[in-house]
């Protein structure tokens, strides 16, 4: 009896109860623990992998942006900068066997971009854009417990190599405008809408692309209001006189005649000419500020392949934009000095500059190089120097390189671009001792290699382009490097 009721005691305690809960519950934290250690470690994995994806893809396209890069080259850069072990973003721990995935990075001519006014230009002239795509296994700390030994992870990024953000630029255009731009196109021209297209004439079509892409006003602006954005003024190539300079931008269909070439003071302080002068000027546009005129756009936006252009714009007419309106022409009749065009245009950037704060500078050159003007081609106010220092009728090649070079030391923030229209190896420059060919001028007058461009009917070295991919890439090359929807 006594047995019985120290069971029923024992049977009636409810101390320990909680022990085989405690143990059940247990098993569940560690569980949980396992779960959310193993997943967390993979979470970091993968931002990790895709964080050297997003790096490795900009990486790529940055360089693409370098037109004179082969695809091979943009390939290696973005691998640099991969996951892959011995490259810049690998991670022993989080991602210790990470590996491309096969055919990346692969370089590619995205859609998305040439919509948005990007053109397939780079990597041997096909390509404007990479994807890189990685993968990795992370072993597992307490997975295998549970039949998970690792976690298979990856992931992807695409980058375009312009299209972001835009710098706000001042861009001077030097043109040639020279008897020899009245000759037909030798090849390098494409998209004109004429059977036989004169040399200005594609010039100009490669302006007009420049100009669809660019952003004339800020983002902010509305309606016909234009708070300024990117600023762009033509120079050419014998010069005009101020007071017949507006023949170019008015729908007359006639050209000045050009005058002989003056010679600015190097390094002289730029002011807006007055344009009911009769003195000659390389300036040709003129409006907004020092001449840098935002206004060819209808809407006040990037005109991109749909928009339309400004039909009173003096900007717009020159560059031949406007239907009805002949554009700029080529009479010729002085010879080719570039070097003048040059430091009149940079000391105009300079002022542009310092009258337009956190802008950034650019100067376009377009010459087939042959620079070999007469003395007799020069005003006589002009006192020609027999040494080839500038101003001189002789050295003139090198003359534009001085030029070209001042231009990027003394101008802040300025890249001078040079395009080769139909130049040549041989033949040309012949004021010039030593002797120098126009690719070599051109080249050299370039800011640096990737700033120089030659046509397809050019026989300089390197990637060659119609004028208006040229110009594209040029404008391509005024913005940032931006990411895509990958393979977009």
């Amino acid at each position: 009896m006594k047995s019985c009721t120290n069971l029923k005691r024992i049977v009636a305690r409810q101390e320990g109860q909680i022990l085989p809960w405690f143990a059940l519950l247990l098993i569940l934290f560690s569980g949980f623990t396992a779960f959310v250690v193993d997943a967390g470690r993979g979470v970091i994995a993968y931002h990790m992998l895709q964080e050297s994806c997003d790096a490795a893809a900009m990486a790529g396209v940055q360089l693409m942006s370098d037109t004179s890069q082969s695809s091979s080259a943009v390939i290696s850069q973005a691998t640099l900068y991969s996951s892959v072990p011995g490259n810049r973003n690998a991670n022993s721990s989080f991602l210790p066997n990470a590996a491309m995935l096969s055919g990346y990075p692969k370089v590619y001519c995205s859609n998305t971009g040439t919509s948005n006014g990007v053109p397939c230009v780079a990597a041997g002239g096909g390509s404007n854009a990479i994807t890189v795509a990685q993968t990795t296994t992370l072993p597992t700390i307490f997975g295998g417990i549970i039949g998970i030994p690792r976690l298979s992870l990856s992931a992807a990024s695409s980058a375009l190599m312009a299209g972001a953000a835009a710098q706000k630029y001042n861009i001077a255009i030097v043109l040639d405008t020279t008897q020899s731009m009245t000759s037909s196109d030798p090849g390098g021209c494409t998209g004109s809408g004429k059977s036989t297209p004169t040399k200005i004439q594609c010039a100009l079509l490669g302006v007009q692309t420049l100009l669809k892409g660019l952003q004339p006003c800020t983002a902010t602006s509305s309606g016909a209001t234009c708070t300024a954005f990117d600023g762009v003024s033509i120079f050419t190539y014998p010069e005009v006189p101020a007071n017949k300079a507006s023949q170019f931008t008015t729908c007359n269909g006639s050209a000045p005649t050009p005058v002989p070439y003056t010679a600015p003071a190097v390094g002289a302080a730029w002011t807006n000419p007055t344009w009911t002068s009769s003195t000659p000027t390389f300036q040709v546009t003129s409006g907004g500020t020092n001449g840098y005129s935002s206004d060819w756009s209808s809407n006040n936006q990037t005109i991109g392949s749909n928009g339309s252009y400004n039909s009173s714009s003096g900007l717009a007419i020159a560059a031949g934009a406007v239907t009805g309106c002949a554009g700029m022409q080529a009479k010729g009749g002085e010879g080719t000095y570039l070097a003048s065009a040059i430091y009149a245009a940079g000391a105009s950037l300079k002022a542009q500059a310092h009258a337009i704060p956190n802008t950034k500078n650019a100067m376009i050159i377009l010459s087939d190089g042959d620079a070999t003007a007469k003395a007799s081609q020069f005003d006589s106010s002009v006192h020609l120097t027999s040494t080839g220092v500038y101003p001189s009728a002789t050295d003139e090649c090198h003359q534009s390189i001085t030029a070209a070079k001042w231009v990027s030391s003394n101008v802040p923030d300025t890249t001078v671009f040079t395009v080769a229209y139909n130049a040549q190896t041989s033949g040309t420059c012949s004021t010039d001792s030593p002797a120098i060919t126009a690719c070599s001028e051109l080249q050299q007058m370039a800011t640096s290699t990737s700033d120089f461009y030659a046509d397809t009917s050019s026989s300089c070295p390197g990637t060659k382009l119609s004028l208006p991919a040229i110009f594209g890439s040029i404008q391509s090359r005024l913005t940032n490097a931006r990411l895509l929807p990958v393979g977009s």
